[in-house]
């Protein structure tokens, strides 16, 4: 069967750029998905200190994706209110400075797949009103969480609740963030498409050798308020008591790890139980979780961790807590599940995994991360509602 490869022009509020290389990295996971069907161009804004004229356009083709990367000057200014004022306006001047990049590339522009619904859309809702471009809106922001409450402001809200119902869909990453989008007042046609694995990087380790020691992986920002990083620590800490044939290898993203790294030390664990290794990039976060034996994720809120399923991908099982979208996919095939905050079940759950964790079937593991969230599966996801929406629109 052939398939009608369409233009979608990508537009998000978060994408990887040279001021921060990880940021958005799940958008552009499914940007590459999209590029298997469609021919996809990604347009960013992003504002940078660096920038030594007011607008900076870089274009690269990254995995089949045409990348816009359009810089400005850092706004700073005394008047809040004239910084706002100059951040608006900059902002805008670079995505029209962008679409005319990106339309050089494709002559028409047949839907915008936009990702977090403020502030970019605002471009992808001018694009419908002014030239007759639908589009569709993934979100993955965890602000309209109750846990994070970080949705707020009068104006916000108001212009996020535009563009959430001229969006012709609305895709949140799992039910659960639909649930607190409604709960808000976003109104929308809403449908579930699930963040994007690369299976053909994250795959088990084949004749594995084990491990001297039993070894851990938790991967995250180090947001101790939602990681809850800390709760992981004082775990360890009372498992060593009975047992100590085991590691915590902890990565992140965030350059400072110091007051978890301390807190380490106080529990006598640092560099001996618990290692902190730091950034990785994604071929070495692969090999080292090809390594592992499990994972564990001990969050207060999420909505579905890259990390998660690039962790079932790599075919090791997985303790989360009963929160975001981690419940609607982990089965006890899967790993297990505990409370959030409830640091005795997680010592109970990771007793038992320490014992048990190489009873789960790596190939179930990995069947159902290529069957969910491969980006075959969510590429042809994403390229049927593409054609729906086009449809509708003749």
């Amino acid at each position: 069967m052939t398939i009608k490869r369409l233009n979608i022009l990508f537009l998000s509020s978060w994408y990887p750029s040279r001021v921060l290389p990880e940021l958005g990295n799940f958008v552009q996971r499914h940007a590459e998905a999209a590029a298997l069907y469609s021919n996809v161009a990604a347009l960013f804004v992003c504002s940078d200190r660096s920038c030594k004229q007011k607008i900076e356009i870089t274009e690269s083709i990254i995995n089949n994706v045409f990348t816009v990367n359009v810089y400005y000057k850092k706004v700073e200014h005394s008047f809040p209110i004239i910084s706002q004022f100059q951040k608006a306006a900059r902002f805008i001047h670079g995505h029209i400075a962008g679409l005319k990049a990106v339309n050089k590339k494709f002559e028409k522009i047949d839907l915008v797949h936009h990702n977090v619904l403020y502030p970019a859309g605002i471009i992808a809702w001018y694009l419908k009103v002014f030239k007759n471009i639908p589009y569709i809106t993934t979100e993955h922001w965890t602000g309209y969480l109750p846990a994070d409450g970080s949705y707020k402001g009068f104006f916000r809200k108001l212009i996020t609740k535009n563009i959430a119902c001229n969006s012709d869909c609305l895709a949140p990453v799992s039910l659960d963030l639909q649930k607190a989008m409604e709960s808000h007042g976003l109104k929308s046609n809403y449908l579930i498409v699930p963040n994007v694995v690369d299976i053909k990087l994250f795959h088990p380790q084949q004749n594995k050798i084990a491990n001297s020691k039993t070894r851990i992986i938790h991967i995250s920002t180090l947001d101790d308020e939602q990681k809850n990083i800390s709760g992981i620590l004082r775990v360890i800490k009372k498992l060593t008591e009975k047992n100590a044939g085991f590691e915590l290898h902890i990565i992140s993203d965030n350059p400072d790890s110091s007051a978890l790294e301390q807190l380490a030390a106080e529990l006598g664990l640092l560099n001996k139980q618990v290692f902190f290794l730091g950034l990785k990039l994604k071929e070495e976060l692969a090999a080292i979780l090809r390594q592992a034996d499990f994972f564990v994720l001990f969050s207060n809120y999420e909505n579905l961790p890259c990390v998660l399923i690039e962790s079932i991908a790599s075919g090791i099982p997985v303790i989360v807590t009963r929160v975001g979208g981690m419940p609607e996919r982990i089965s006890d095939k899967l790993g297990i599940i505990v409370e959030p905050k409830d640091e005795a079940g997680l010592a109970t759950a990771m007793e038992w995994m320490l014992s048990n964790y190489a009873a789960y079937d790596t190939a179930y593991l990995r069947d159902y991360a290529e069957e969910h969230f491969s980006n075959e599966k969510i590429g042809q996801q994403f390229h049927r509602i593409y054609l729906e929406i086009l449809n509708n629109k003749n």
